[in-house]
């Protein structure tokens, strides 16, 4: 039987024998999960506090099988700071036309011109690849171009905007 996970769960990710990033669930719509790993290197006996005020290195949609199968070990939960975590916006095509979706899928709208060009399409990343990203940061494998789109600040950046309008 897999690891149950629940909304605000922390978790680590092993990089090597002594050292783990450090992340969050941060929303799921129907398994589809938002996970954010904080710019933070930690020691196994790590706690939930250690997120506090740290800020996001990586965000991005994903699924749950690393969790799941407790490679990504749960540490504990923080629910009450997620509030304050910023949630990417995405744009979508239906029938020719380009709308603004929530991550959550709780709002969608038509798109204004600036929002069309600035947001991106939604993607779901397995979550191997946020795990070699930030072993990558970690000096542990290679920089993969592919990881730039992990990066935290497009979930920053699309709350703006979308804070903004």
């Amino acid at each position: 039987m897999g690891q149950k996970v629940i909304f605000g769960d922390v978790f680590l990710i092993t990089l090597d024998g002594e050292r783990y990033g450090i992340g969050q669930l941060a929303g799921d719509w129907k398994g589809e999960l938002y996970v954010v790993i904080f710019d933070k290197v930690v020691s196994s006996n790590a706690s939930s506090a250690d997120i506090d005020d740290e800020p996001l290195l990586f965000a991005a949609v994903s699924l749950d099988a690393n969790l799941h199968h407790g490679d990504w070990r749960i540490i504990g939960n923080r629910a009450s700071n997620v509030e304050a975590l910023p949630q990417p916006w995405f744009k979508v095509n239906v029938e020719g036309r380009t709308f603004v979706e929530a991550r959550d899928r709780s709002v969608t709208r038509p798109a204004a011109e600036a929002e069309a060009a600035s947001l991106r399409l939604r993607t779901v990343v397995a979550p191997v690849r946020l795990e070699n990203a930030i072993k990558a940061i970690s000096g542990i494998c290679e920089w993969q171009p592919r990881f730039e789109e992990l990066r935290a600040d497009y979930a920053i950046s699309s709350a703006d905007l979308l804070q903004r309008g």
